[in-house]
């Protein structure tokens, strides 16, 4: 009889833990962020800090890639579609050697730097306009971010800096 009821009770909590998982229990999905950069070469255009990787995309390398494919391949948000139960969270972990940002925009477009946006000819997000933006979304390397809950629907975040680093999450 004992060993019935703690059978029955195992089963209860395994049960309720399915219908917690099932219903859509707040979460929190991780997002890398990722790039590439050659620390040697990125400082010596940007100044000293500009990336502290020891990567294997130089500074002109980057600025080829921009120019030949609209994107520098290994700065890049991944992934790029997720989704999260309603009520979730992002946890974003910048794992290159740049500083980035995970921005919530309205709709995808340009980044606030305007070298990057004249090379790619893109017009920069309405959201560049907001004070302090870059200390509310930025990720310093080696830093993470962690976003509010999010509500039922479909967000984009893009990295003001680079624009091409986006991620869609939907969110039920």
């Amino acid at each position: 009889m004992r060993k019935t009821l703690l059978s029955l009770a195992a089963a209860s909590v395994v049960a309720a833990i399915a219908v917690s998982v099932a219903s859509g229990a707040a979460s929190t999905r991780r997002i890398a962020v990722l790039d590439d950069c050659d620390a040697a070469s990125f400082d010596a255009v940007l100044g000293p800090g500009a990336c502290v990787k020891d990567g294997a995309v130089t500074f002109d390398e980057f600025i080829g890639q921009l120019l030949t494919l609209g994107r520098a391949p290994a700065w890049r948000f991944a992934p790029e579609q997720a989704k999260l139960a309603a009520g979730g969270s992002l946890l974003a972990s910048n794992r290159g050697g740049e500083f980035h940002t995970l921005t919530e925009v309205a709709a995808f477009g340009g980044g606030c730097v305007e070298e990057l946006n004249a090379l790619l000819g893109l017009t920069p997000v309405p959201e560049c306009m907001t004070p302090g933006i870059f200390f509310t979304t930025g990720i310093p390397a080696g830093g993470t971010l962690v976003t509010g809950p999010l509500a039922a629907g479909t967000h984009r975040f893009l990295c003001l800096i680079h624009p091409w680093m986006r991620t869609t999450v939907e969110v039920d």
